[in-house]
This record gives structure tokens, sequence and C-alpha cells, in this order.
């Protein structure tokens, strides 16, 4: 009995040391969003006027679109490398006037000027995405460094296309003395990117993460990284999307998704159940131990 006794307290000062629980791997599955990219600036007062809308619309359609807003280079403190290379690709300068909106790679016509107009741009996007591909994410994390699989079993188009990862800062705070347009803050707001496919691989800023894009039947794009020491990990969307590889007037987006690192970047998990068993295990036989003495008796 003394044995059993000394046994289950060792066992309880065991069981107060943490158990790591299985590696941190987040699984999603998506594709289906439209992408929304904003050219915008803090000196823009048309900007700050639709901002007041935005995040309705934004809030309303949920999953259905991925707002990213592209600061300018010209006297915009949130303007960087990333935003200025993304605009590039879609064809603007910072010579052209804002706010203008781009669905899934393609200008309006006309910049929207209200929820309504903007609500028709993503149908308009939506019905021009005749089919969408299913696209597959794996996330995980090895102390500061971050590993994203993205695989398409049963890609639209192969060639002549890209993965690309983008880092959104949730939320931008903008100086009294910068935001001339009176917003003190900007949302999902573009700080890193980097595009991958079978030829090259384009990154802003750069050397910030390493990338490989595999092509058979399906495709399967591997994107490692450190965090970014200028982005909050609590407070950063990541963005993948495969896309056609050069943006010339037509739809460029095959699949779309998004995700929030606040989910995927917690701490590992650590599981009591086993100590809690054997705990439990041990309690049934120094129980069983006493009534079998009793027994003898």
């Amino acid at each position: 009995m003394r044995r059993i006794s000394i046994a289950l307290a060792v066992l309880l000062f065991c069981s107060s040391i943490p158990v790591q629980g299985e590696e941190n791997n987040i699984q999603i599955r998506g594709g289906g969003s439209v992408m929304m990219e904003m050219s915008t600036a803090v000196w823009c007062d048309i900007c700050a006027d639709h901002e007041e809308w935005i995040p309705q619309i934004i809030e309303s359609n949920g999953e259905r679109m991925i707002r990213v807003n592209l600061h300018s280079a010209i006297n915009d403190p949130l303007g960087n490398e990333a935003s200025n290379y993304r605009k590039g690709w879609l064809g603007e300068t910072d010579a052209d006037s804002t706010p203008s909106y781009h669905f899934d790679g393609v200008q309006e016509s006309t910049p929207s000027s209200n929820m309504g107009e903007l609500q028709r741009s993503l149908l308009d996007a939506e019905g021009d995405r005749i089919h969408h591909e299913v696209l597959d994410v794996s996330i995980s994390f090895s102390s500061s460094t971050l590993f994203v699989q993205a695989s398409i079993l049963d890609p639209i188009l192969i060639n002549s296309t890209s993965m690309t990862l983008m880092l959104l800062e949730k939320r931008a705070t903008i100086s009294p003395d910068d935001a001339t347009n009176g917003k003190l803050y900007s949302d999902s707001v573009l700080k890193n990117i980097i595009s991958v496919n079978s030829d090259e691989s384009i990154m802003f800023p750069s050397d910030w993460a390493s990338a490989t894009f595999e092509s058979n039947n399906g495709i399967i794009a591997n994107f490692s990284f450190d965090w970014p020491n200028d982005l909050d990990s609590n407070s950063t969307e990541i963005v993948l999307i495969h896309e056609k590889s050069i943006s010339n007037g037509e739809r460029t987006t095959l699949s779309a998704l998004s995700w929030s690192t606040d989910i995927s970047l917690q701490e590992p998990s650590y599981s009591l159940w086993a100590p809690l068993m054997i705990i439990g295990l041990f309690i049934a036989t120094i129980v069983y131990s006493s009534r079998l003495g009793i027994n003898e008796q």
C-alpha cells in the first residue's frame, strides 16, 4: 500500500509538467472568394468618404470578398514596395486617380461611389467566374517560422499561372499629421507579397520569404518565412491566390482564400488527458487494494 502511495505522489508531481499536444497544423479549404483591390492614399478625401461604407459591404458579404488596400507611394506612410509592385501588376501607377477598384484583376470603368455600385461589381466578378477551383491550404509553424502549402487537385489552368501569397495588416494606424483626409486608420493594408510560378518567384520586400511551385496534373506551392518584425501576428491576414501570371485586362483570379493569423498562430496546445487517465487508474488501484485488504481480514 505504501509503495502505491509513493507512486501516486510521484505521478501527481509529474502531472504538473505540461504535456505538449500535436504540432500546430491548420487545414483550410476554399477558393471562391473574389479579390477586391483598392488603390487608396492617406491624402485622398474621396477615399475617406468611401471608408464610411466599405466596411459594411465587406462585413455583409463575408467570405465572398477579400479586400486589399494598396497605398500610394506619394506622401503616404503606408505606401511600400509590395503595393507598388501589385499596382504595377494591375496596370496602375501613382499618377492614376484614387480611389480605384479592381475585382479579380479587372478595374472598374467608373469607380463605385456607393455600396450598391460596389456590390454590383462583386456580382459581375462572381458571374464571370463561371467555375472556381478548390484550394486546399495547410499551415504549420515552428517557433517564428510559418510554413504554408497550397494545393489544387483540379486546376482550371496551369500554364502561365502563379500562386501569390500576401500579408495584410488588418488595421494600420495613421498619425494625425499624415492623415490629411482625416482618416486615422486603414484596413487590410498590403505589407508583403510573394508570387511564384514554374519559372520564377517575385517578392517584396526582397528576400522575406521562399517559395516553390510544382505542377503536373495539379498544383502544389510551398511557402515559408520568418514572421516580419513590423507585423503583429495577432492582427494580420494572409491571402492566397491562384491567378494568371499576367494581368491584361481580363479576370485573373482563378481561386482565392484568406485567414487570420490570430487563429493559426496560437500557442502550442497542451493536453492533460494522459496524466489524468493515469491518475484515475492509480486511484482505482488504491481503492481495489484497500477493499481487497478488508476482505482478507
